[in-house]
């Protein structure tokens, strides 16, 4: 049922884009049905695996390379499941009212849907190499998701980063998961992880393996200082702002590290690393939400806060951290999502984010208000929201250690949660005041062009409505939601004892105290902005990395004018002096010279003698005529020569492939030089062409002792053996030569034909062009000559012949911001 799961959805998004639902009134119900399918059999799930039961699956993919398609579900995959499919049956609800008649809806739905098959097979995998297959997987899609609007530059600019740095961080997290697998023997996560941790803590490779996963999941999940690329991200549609931005893409990183938590929670480095980073990510995301007036840019630096308290959480190895971690997952996604939503609506309702010119929307849009209201006071912490018990757990987690006596990152912690949980409520408080409540606008004020109707705001109500009512089941929910994704991260049974009211608890007295500086801080709020225009812009992440990127594209530049800027033949003469300096200084450091065996296998015979002698002679004709249609005869005759060897030496196959190429190659060159002007004249052996003979030379010499080396040294067992013994049994054909071919090496056969068919297409354009037609030959010229050589004398080539244009591109753009 996994691996069926996973294809339902990939094929979904596909299938709706050939029914072109933009045609559709109410297409985003025909493709919520696919998630919702999924999110019903994943609640039917959680019982049996809140008593423990685990159901996995297997698909073998390259047994070979051990690569395995393990899908394994237990309480972690199953929890971030359901927050991958219930969210995605609102988005695919909500993004065909969002795009309405647009025709790019089909596209749109056709990304959304692999990306989710990608998320969802990225939390089942249970393979650390197919792990890495579905993060890039979700790494691609969500670039093409970002850059959906192909006009708007600031999207193809943050869809740009986001691939940057997400791929560059996924790279070194491949390089540390192979460095894991090293070291536990498998692949297998969960047979990794029920190793002793010791098995991994007291490996000299740990600490490079550890900081190589480490990059990966900070790199995914915005953490400082890779936290920049996200803010430019929001430039996609609003349906994959809510999704891949607060409910699924972003948490990638914090379920790798949930997921090896029991692993490696017991080092030091692990700690001190995920306690900092999270930490000062929690508090620059924040700070930074209070700057901006857009709002979506306000709640994407909201989503790099509440990503660093997930990322500190992790550093734990304690019951209430793990507990944190889960409610803090579910919370967030269940009011950021909503809160996503809502700034599309207003975008999509009064044609502007910015909160300076937006006012009273509470009265226009209720409805929306209403969703606004729920998500925000749960974003706040405030009573009796989901995420004030979130908060509650949190603060508990530091008061722990400091009635434990881990007094030093007891107070740190706390101290920062409780700044932390200030800023929430400043910029929680905005989104809430400025665009719903307040009555006017300090910039011209936009209008509400057309309300969005019930079913528009329905699926954000749904979503705030689950996250309100979750406080008042908690008895019913703690035990199959939320304790077995907690145990799966600490590595042992967990009991979870929830309740919405503790009392006047130093916790809750704390979370007061949070509160009451949010709401000064929401009050001096234009005070706090101004203090960001003083901070220089090399802080910006954003800058740091436009500038590296542009310095790295003006060296690629001047690299490329230095040694390309010349003539070809001059490029080619660099490029081939230094491969070939580098070659014999290697050859001279290893003593490559001795180790060549120069004896005479076998007296050679007086064809083999003639055969080479004519190969050489059509080599110095090749370089010496002065007619090109003389130089590809007596280069094809050079192919001619090679083909005739192998038929001696009894290799028929080869002998008719080499011949074939030779034709094709002949023919080809005809065509192209019969265009081209012709400038060619003969070479002299004066000081302009002696370093032509000495590249040309010391090419060929090396090529010749590489000739000789290979045969000299046994790389490997040789295969010749297993090929004579399998052709008959396994391939059934008694020509060895052919059964490679067609049976060992298919794969490699397919692609030299593939090459051949290319080749031909284009050797059967150039035949179909009017004025290369035999038929249809030009009068040569002394201005125009052929590749026979008239006209040799002439000291003015024709010029080339003016191509036809090119058909004009155009672009589409992509529908709403």
């Amino acid at each position: 049922m996994l691996i069926a799961s996973l294809a339902f959805l990939a094929l979904t998004g596909p299938v709706l884009w050939l029914l072109r639902p933009h045609r559709w009134r109410h297409a985003g119900w025909l493709a919520a049905v696919a998630p919702a399918l999924v999110t019903g059999w994943l609640l039917t799930q959680l019982a049996p695996i809140g008593h423990g039961a685990i159901l996995a699956e297997q698909y073998i993919w390259s047994d070979a390379f051990g690569l395995t398609l393990d899908l394994r579900l237990d309480g972690l995959a199953l929890f971030f499941g359901l927050i991958i499919a219930g969210i995605g049956t609102a988005i695919a609800i909500y993004a065909g009212y969002y795009f309405e008649d647009d025709p790019g809806l089909g596209y749109f739905y056709a990304l959304l849907f692999l990306f989710m098959a990608s998320m969802m097979g990225l939390v089942w995998v249970d393979n650390l190499l197919a792990l890495y297959v579905f993060w890039e997987g979700t790494s691609i899609t969500s670039y093409l998701l970002i850059s959906f609007k192909l006009s708007d530059k600031n999207g193809l600019e943050g869809a740009r980063r986001a691939l940057v740095v997400t791929g560059l961080g996924a790279l070194a997290m491949l390089g540390g998961m192979v460095l894991l697998a090293q070291m536990g023997g498998t692949y297998a996560i969960s047979g990794l992880l029920a190793q002793p941790a010791t098995t991994f803590l007291s490996h000299p490779l740990f600490t490079p393996m550890l900081m190589l996963i480490l990059l990966g999941a900070f790199t995914k999940s915005a953490q400082f200082p890779f936290h920049f690329w996200l803010p430019g991200a929001m430039a996609a549609p609003t349906p994959a702002s809510a999704y891949l931005h607060s409910a699924t893409m972003v948490k990638a990183g914090v379920y790798l590290l949930a997921r090896l938590h029991p692993a490696f929670a017991e080092s030091q480095l692990w700690f001190w690393s995920l306690f900092l980073v999270g930490g000062v990510t929690m508090l620059l995301g924040a700070a930074s939400a209070l700057r901006y007036y857009d709002l979506k840019a306000i709640l994407a630096h909201a989503t790099v806060s509440q990503l660093g308290v997930l990322v500190m959480l992790l550093a734990f190895t304690i019951e209430t951290a793990a507990v944190a971690v889960v409610l803090g997952i579910l919370a967030h996604a269940l009011y950021k999502g909503p809160l996503f939503l809502v700034a599309g609506i207003i975008d999509h309702a009064n044609g502007t984010r910015d909160i300076r010119r937006l006012a009273g929307l509470a009265r226009a849009m209720p409805l929306v208000a209403a969703a606004a209201l729920l998500a925000g006071l749960s974003m706040a912490g405030l009573v009796p929201t989901f995420g004030f018990i979130a908060k509650e757990t949190l603060l508990e987690n530091f008061y722990g250690f400091i009635g434990a006596g881990d007094i030093l990152v007891g107070w740190i912690g706390l101290v920062a949660s409780v700044l932390g949980g200030a800023l929430f409520v400043a910029y929680s408080l905005t989104l809430i005041w400025e665009p719903f409540l307040r009555r006017r606008a300090p910039l011209d004020e936009a209008h509400v062009h057309h309300a969005p109707p019930v079913l528009f705001v329905l699926p954000v109500l749904i979503l705030t409505l689950i996250g309100a009512v979750i406080p008042f089941l908690l008895s019913v929910v703690e035990h199959d939601l939320f304790a077995p994704p907690a145990a799966a991260i600490l590595g042992a049974p967990v009991e979870v004892h929830l309740l919405l009211w503790h009392g006047l608890t130093p916790v809750f007295l704390t979370s007061l105290l949070a509160i009451g500086i949010g709401v000064v801080i929401f009050l001096v709020r234009e005070r706090v902005r101004a203090l960001f225009t003083l901070a220089p812009e090399w802080l910006n992440g954003t800058q740091v990395f436009d500038r590296a990127a542009d310095g790295l594209y003006a060296l690629a530049g001047w690299s490329t004018r230095t040694v390309q800027g010349t003539s070809f033949p001059t490029q080619i003469s660099v490029t081939l002096l230094a491969a070939v300096a580098f070659l014999f200084y290697s050859a001279l450091s290893s003593n490559f010279i001795g180790d060549l065996r120069t004896e005479w296998a076998a007296t050679p015979t007086f064809y083999e003698v003639v055969l080479a002698t004519l190969a050489v002679v059509a080599a110095l004709v090749t370089v010496r005529t002065r007619s090109r249609l003389s130089a590809i005869i007596s280069l094809g005759l050079v192919g001619v020569v090679v083909t005739l060897i192998f038929v001696f030496f009894s290799a028929p196959d080869l002998a008719l492939t080499q011949l074939l190429i030779e034709v094709l190659t002949v023919v080809l060159l005809v065509l192209v030089f019969y265009r081209i002007p012709h400038r060619a004249h003969p070479q002299a052996y004066g000081r302009g062409a002696i370093h032509h003979i000495v590249i040309a030379g010391a090419v060929g010499l090396w090529g010749f002792g590489m000739v000789l080396l290979a045969a000299e040294t046994p790389f490997a067992l040789p295969i010749s053996d297993f090929f004579l013994r399998n052709a008959v049994p396994a391939a059934h054909g008694g020509n060895v030569v052919n059964v490679i071919l067609v049976d060992f090496r298919a794969i490699d056969t397919l692609g030299e034909i593939t090459v051949l068919v290319v080749a031909a297409v284009g050797g059967y354009a150039l035949l179909r062009a009017s004025r290369l037609h035999p038929l249809h030959r030009p009068a040569h010229t002394a201005s125009s000559p052929g590749v026979d050589g008239a006209g040799d004398r002439a000291t003015d080539a024709a010029p080339l012949a003016t191509p036809p244009p090119l058909p004009s591109t155009v672009t589409e753009e992509r529908p709403h911001a």
